[in-house]
């Protein structure tokens, strides 16, 4: 019997540049426990952790380096992976099943 293990990707869907790079970074650090996958497609890049991943206003900017209304994210994520929620100055993808 082969083991496997599921793996349920979720996150956004970023055009590539400086706003995508500190998003990464922001995730990484949003999440601590997670390991943030990401692939780049050339104009964008696919971040994703598995089942749950949060990215908020404040560790935005900070790698940003100056502030962002993170509603604006939006403009700049033409997808994203799972389900999403946005709150509090957060966004929220998280797998449901």
């Amino acid at each position: 019997m082969e083991n496997r293990i599921e793996y349920n990707g979720v996150g956004p869907i970023i055009r590539a540049g400086e706003l995508a790079d500190a998003v990464v970074d922001a995730i990484a650090e949003d999440n601590p426990d997670k390991e943030v996958d990401v692939s780049d497609r050339g104009d964008y890049l696919r971040i994703h952790t598995d089942r749950r991943c949060l990215l908020t206003q404040a560790t935005l900017e900070k790698h940003l380096g100056y502030p962002f209304d993170i509603t604006l994210l939006e403009r700049e994520m033409p997808s994203f992976t799972g389900r999403m929620k946005t709150v509090n100055q957060q966004f929220l993808w998280y797998y449901e099943t």
